[in-house]
């Protein structure tokens, strides 16, 4: 008779067990032999055993502890060889068993070469044994009566008899079947899997072990987020189907604690292969693949940072027999692409109602929170976007606080970011070389939600490689690039501008980077700043007023960014550092720059609605913007300005003339003089502006002409002389084979039939989409042609 347990009906809710499975045996028929092996296969797949020490069972009476270990069990797998019912110890066991386990139906019985028959009926074997029983306890004939009872009882569950199995399949079979019926309670805590079913859907069906191929998998993400919780998951829940499983965890830490022999010798030591000692790892690689090649394999390694790990652990699809699955974690997302990974899963944060039911289980032991705690509950989801981390952490430290307490935590942390979730998070950052670490301190202060092509552009002026720098902090999870806005979580950032501030807490001078307004105002007015700040970016919405004095930035030799807007300078400006790559300052109330300043790398100059009546020549600007200077009469000499490619005036409104030298730039794509009333001319002649795609005069109601070789500039895309005193386009208008948009709505002089015979004189402009004449109407350009 084949007796093979195929399902068994296990409660849904069960206490916790110190053991998972308590292990009854005759000592001297198997325990050298099968026990031993279905012993360290249990032990070996995870499940924590009781197996009690033969030599006990030797002429003594069942100890208290004994019974107690069999209380503390989740399930019983009983031994029932030839000489099992001789001894009195396994039969006390096997009654304590079945009082304790019959009901839940966990009573697992093998039936290692005996017949279950001979077991159900006291025969064969068993005859003997219980011949001597009825000798021995003639005075309790009860005693033995109830052993027999168990005896059928046992004889008469579902279980495995050994003659239908190779030994080793049927131990295996055994474990399989213990590991999927103990999954549920092996599994984390519900509490903490919040959210996990819909994040699991996906990864489920790609790791399905039926599939015969190998493959490898890959689960990335920021810090905390929940990727090593998914992975331990996944395992619990598919370890079952595999021959061997394996869960290398914190591969990070190992790595940089003992090398990769060492976790070459962890991997092995997880499928029962013990080396003392791995020469090298090359020796590692041959072993892991020789012992593996031919075997279905769980692999998870979790927490992976270096390719050398992937390389060594878990090479190639030929190191791994069929239907093996690979799991890696990391948050490096250009790992797993290095490696050839199959497939990848980006980990998203908890929704807010996800994080409030984990942060309730946290706070409160309970999926909702309590009533007075609700608007400071979702304070904390505010806090945390969705980080699984960063609501473990907080719930967890806010659990049993009064309200108060609770008020004054929030308050913290909106000043310093909590030091667990810092020291998670930081473990990226730590990981990152110079420049990239520069950059994405940058990213944090300054310049998080801002456009890509933008940020970019501002960096490699500051000498960083500024397009491998974002793809690597992209790849490690700490930035994010969304239709071309660089962006990063408010906990990323938080950590970012943390560490900035762990750079001298207590001076704020020396920190590299100012953003708050109070700091700033206290370094500028105190003219505290040292050589070590690199940036100083005050928000424009801060409309305090920030006070500075002559020589607030007299010391800031190393000073790359400078963003400031409504500053007291009522005792003038002597000094602005040299190093400046970037200078923004709105409403600069001064009409001259420091005559001292001669910036050799300034790339961009913004001070629109400022006082200055001269821009003073600096080899290196790419960008000028002084829109609404009201004092600006005149544009400097441009020869002076080589590289400049964006001229930004609007508003201007006492600006007259254009330097005719502004022919020499070569690299100009745009120029916008919109609004500047006063302005009378343009140089006669633009045909030095290869690159210019953009020029606005709209506005500039005394500009009576256009240069009339505007034509030779082939390159020009937008046109806009609304509103001007233009009377004719210039005779050279229809070279513009690459003029997409024209304006010149309200303005005074042609006609759109005027436009029209210049712009087509032989043929019609394809790329042209629209114009706009007096009416303001837009006509197609299929009309006019």
């Amino acid at each position: 008779m084949r007796m093979e347990r195929t399902s068994t009906s296990f409660p849904s809710s069960t206490p916790q067990w110190k053991y998972d499975v308590f292990l009854s045996f005759k000592g001297e028929d198997t325990w050298k032999s099968f026990t031993d092996h279905l012993y360290t296969a249990l032990e070996h797949h995870g499940i924590l055993t009781f197996k009690d020490d033969p030599e006990l069972q030797k002429g003594k009476a069942i100890s208290p502890e004994i019974f107690t270990a069999i209380q503390d069990s989740r399930f019983a797998l009983i031994v029932l060889s030839k000489n099992y019912a001789a001894s009195t110890w396994c039969l006390d066991e096997l009654l304590k068993i079945l009082e304790c386990m019959e009901a839940r139906e966990t009573v697992l019985p093998i039936f290692y070469e005996v017949n279950p028959s001979d077991v159900r009926k006291q025969t064969g074997n068993f005859t003997e044994a219980f011949t001597k029983h009825e000798e021995n306890f003639r005075n309790d004939l009860q005693k033995v009566q109830r052993w027999r009872e168990a005896l059928t009882k046992v004889a008469n569950l579902s279980g495995w008899d050994s003659k239908d199995w190779y030994e080793s399949k049927l131990i295996k079979n055994i474990v399989e079947l213990v590991w999927k019926n103990l999954r549920p309670t092996l599994s984390s805590d519900e509490k903490d899997l919040v959210g996990m079913d819909s994040r699991l859907k996906e990864i489920n069906l790609f790791l399905d072990g039926r599939v015969e191929d190998v493959c490898f998998f890959g689960i990335w993400g920021m810090g905390g987020i929940g990727k090593t919780t998914i992975a331990r998951v996944l395992y619990e829940r598919i370890s079952h189907e595999f021959e061997f499983s394996i869960f290398l965890a914190n591969v990070r830490n190992n790595f940089v604690q003992s090398g990769l022999s060492h976790l070459q010798k962890q991997l092995l030591s997880k499928i029962g292969i013990e080396k003392e000692y791995i020469w090298d790892i090359g020796e590692g690689v041959k072993l892991i693949k020789r012992f593996l090649r031919h075997r279905k394999v769980l692999l998870v390694l979790d927490d992976v940072n270096h390719l050398d790990q992937l390389e060594y652990l878990a090479g190639n699809r030929e190191w791994f027999g069929f239907g093996s699955r690979v799991l890696i974690t990391t948050r490096d997302e250009h790992l797993l692409i290095t490696h050839g990974v199959d497939r990848t899963y980006e980990v998203q944060g908890l929704s807010d109602h996800e994080a409030l039911q984990l942060l309730s289980w946290k706070a409160f032991k309970r999926d909702y929170p309590e009533q007075s705690y609700v608007d400071l509950c979702n304070c904390v989801v505010d806090y945390v976007r969705g980080l699984p981390l960063a609501v473990k952490v907080l719930g967890s430290f806010l659990h049993g606080r009064d309200l108060s307490a609770w008020k004054s935590a929030l308050d913290k942390l909106r000043e310093v970011c909590n030091l667990d979730i810092l020291e998670t998070l930081k473990i990226s950052y730590d990981g990152l070389d110079y420049d990239e670490k520069k950059i994405f301190l940058d990213i944090a202060c300054f310049f998080n939600w801002k456009g890509k092509d933008r940020v970019r552009e501002t960096l490699d002026a500051c000498g960083f490689y500024a397009d491998i720098g974002i793809y690597v902090l992209v790849e490690k999870s700490l930035l994010t690039n969304s239709d071309g806005i660089l962006w990063m979580h408010d906990l990323i950032q938080e950590m970012g501008r943390e560490i900035v501030r762990r750079e001298s807490p207590d001076d704020l001078g020396r920190q590299s980077r100012l953003w708050r307004r109070k700091d700033v105002d206290q370094v500028l007015s105190e003219n505290t700043g040292k050589d070590t700040i690199e940036g100083i970016m005050v928000h424009p919405f801060e409309l305090e007023l920030v006070t500075a004095n002559a020589r607030s930035f007299s010391m800031m030799n190393k000073l790359r960014y400078l963003k400031l807007n409504n500053v007291d300078l009522s005792n003038g400006l002597e000094y602005l550092p040299d190093s400046l790559r970037i200078l923004e300052w709105p409403k600069f109330p001064l009409k001259y720059l420091p005559s001292s300043f001669n910036p050799e790398d300034l790339i961009e100059l913004n001070m629109h609605h400022s006082c200055l009546n001269h821009i003073k020549p600096i080899k290196s600007l790419k960008m000028i913007d002084l829109s609404h200077s009201l004092s600006l009469v005149k544009t400097p000499d441009f020869r002076g300005i080589p590289v400049l490619e964006r001229l930004i005036l609007k508003g201007c409104i006492r600006l007259y003339e254009i330097d005719s030298s502004v022919v020499v730039l070569k690299r100009l794509t745009l120029m916008n003089l919109k609004d500047c009333k006063n302005l009378i001319r343009l140089p006669s002649s633009v045909r030095g502006l290869k690159s210019l795609k953009v020029l606005n005069v709209s506005g500039c109601s005394k500009l009576e002409k256009l240069p009339e070789d505007l034509g030779h500039v082939e390159g020009l895309e937008e046109l806009d002389v609304s509103g001007t005193a233009v009377r004719e386009p210039p005779s050279s208008i229809g070279l513009l084979k690459d003029l997409k948009v024209l304006s010149f709505n309200g303005c005074k002089g042609p006609s759109s039939k005027a436009w029209n015979i210049m712009l087509f004189p032989f043929r019609p402009r394809p790329l042209l989409k629209e114009m706009k004449f007096l009416s303001g109407s837009t006509i197609k350009v299929r009309d006019l042609q």
